[in-house]
């Protein structure tokens, strides 16, 4: 309330007060303005709340079915790689095995068996980048013959194999056919070779991989077959791949990949896989167990792999999982049985999503292992997100401030009414009359809410209030003038009573 011209107490023209809202609080009355906010910002809030998380959701999962999908497209990639080396060699072995029960190798002279080296030499050459070598061992001497070939620093060098007198030369030479190292000559026969002792050897169709091993301070898995000619069992032909080739095909894949991952392929074994290749470098990921001398004694498996803490974490952590999971912590076990071949593993950087996928052929079995940090993935999704919930924030925002907006113009509107109301009851018709006259002009101009609705209640009401207020006081007015002519002429007052009475 506030005093007028005549120090008499009316309502304020303030539209809202401090003082306003905390009297009406204490009897239990609240602005209308704080009513729409207690509605609609909440309403805001929350319908931004569920569409974002809604949206967040659906990119979650839809960033996570597409890193899913990018990881099994690598895999399904390293696997195709892998499948089609392993194919062609087994189909060189089988060519040549043919070619010895077809009769067109024969291994009656030390010259026959060399004109078989040329020809296992022509095949080998053009697949330098899919295997390492072609070879013959005849029982039950034991003796192997052979051709080797292999891609360093973009030269291609070439090898024979051959054993004489029970000693085995490995000849090194170049493209162009000088020779690098003459007569490595090893003291060996091959009749218990792995690739040899894998086989029934009284089978002709007897094919088999061995499981990878070292030879030569190098590693190398054997794919052979039995050779039988004329019905005879006369040795061996097998073919190798050079471990080296599975983890430089896992470095370039691991090239291109722009997440930050690890990849290994292992050689599934019950008694303990075999590690054959990861995408680390060989300087920094040695794949053999060497003595103090740095001599290769054997290939790594994943337990002892496991026990290195800190290099080989993702492995740790992948044998720690299997543990819980198979009967002797092999991804042999793992595999072998319809479990999930997606995990998330934390490792000491953070979250990793890791995917399997095995190879087979024969009684071969490799499995692929691919850690991708999920954080990485999960990127462009946060940084999406943080642009929503800003976007979020701002439409809340801009929803809050509308409603504010809104309520001063709707209770400004109410208050005005409000006001005339309260002045009528009071009969302050001279302020109801005079509250918006321009002091300057004379002239009323009162002030309508630019809503439209409301301007035509306000207007509406005003005018009846201005109008009421004017005929109340012309009332008066007339009911002050007749009493006077009352009192002059006492027989004329019913009369002019009347009159006044039918002009109002």
């Amino acid at each position: 309330m506030s005093l007028n011209s005549n120090g008499e107490a009316v309502p304020t023209t303030r539209t809202w007060s401090w003082s306003r809202f905390l009297n009406g609080l204490k009897q239990g009355r609240v602005p209308l303005s704080v009513v729409l906010m207690m509605f609609i910002v909440p309403l805001s809030v929350g319908v931004a709340a569920v569409t974002w998380a809604l949206t967040y959701s659906a990119a979650l999962v839809a960033a996570s079915t597409l890193a899913n999908s990018l990881q099994s497209q690598i895999l399904t990639g390293i696997a195709s790689e892998f499948t089609s080396r392993i194919q062609a060699l087994e189909q060189a072995v089988d060519e040549h095995t043919r070619n010895w029960a077809a009769g067109r190798f024969s291994a009656a002279t030390d010259v026959d068996k060399f004109n078989v080296v040329k020809t296992l030499l022509g095949t080998v050459v053009p697949h330098v980048y899919t295997y390492t070598a072609l070879h013959f061992v005849l029982l039950p001497e034991g003796a192997m013959w052979g051709a080797d070939s292999w891609i360093e620093d973009n030269t291609t060098y070439l090898a024979l194999m051959f054993t004489q007198g029970g000693m085995f030369n490995y000849w090194d030479s170049n493209e162009d056919g000088s020779v690098l190292t003459e007569d490595q000559i090893y003291p060996k026969t091959f009749e218990n070779a792995p690739w040899v002792v894998d086989l029934d050897l009284t089978n002709s169709t007897s094919a088999a991989w061995t499981q990878p091993y070292l030879f030569t301070d190098y590693g190398f898995a054997t794919h052979s077959r039995t050779i039988f000619q004329n019905g005879t069992f006369i040795g061996v032909q097998g073919g190798d791949f050079g471990l080296e080739f599975v983890g430089d095909t896992l470095r370039e894949l691991s090239a291109t990949i722009p997440y930050h991952s690890y990849i290994y392929a292992f050689a599934l074994d019950k008694a303990g896989d075999i590690l054959i290749g990861s995408s680390i470098s060989w300087e920094i990921g040695d794949l053999y167990r060497r003595d103090n001398d740095s001599q290769a004694l054997g290939l790594l498996t994943l337990p002892e792999l496991a026990a290195n803490q800190t290099f080989w974490e993702p492995v740790r952590v992948l044998h720690s999982h299997l543990l819980r999971t198979t009967a002797n912590g092999t991804l042999f076990d793992y595999l072998s049985q319809p479990r999930p071949t997606t995990l998330e593993l934390t490792l000491s950087d953070g979250v990793y999503i890791v995917q399997m996928k095995e190879i087979s052929s024969l009684n071969l079995r490799w499995g692929i292992v691919h850690f991708v940090l999920r954080d990485d993935i999960l990127d462009a999704l946060t940084r999406s997100n943080k642009k929503t919930i800003g976007t979020v924030a701002g439409v809340v925002s801009g929803g809050i401030v509308i409603t504010i907006v809104f309520s001063f113009f709707l209770a400004t509107a109410l208050h005005r009414i409000t006001r005339d109301l309260v002045l009528l009851s009071d009969f302050k018709f001279k302020d109801v009359l005079q509250k918006d006259l321009n002091k300057s002009s004379g002239v009323s101009r009162p002030s309508f809410s630019r809503i439209a609705e409301l301007w035509q209640i306000q207007r509406a009401f005003h005018k009846m209030v201005v109008t009421f207020a004017g005929a109340v006081s012309q009332r008066r007015f007339l009911e002050r003038g007749t009493g006077a002519s009352t009192t002059m002429a006492p027989a004329s007052r019913a009369p002019t009573s009347v009159v006044h009475a039918e002009s109002v």
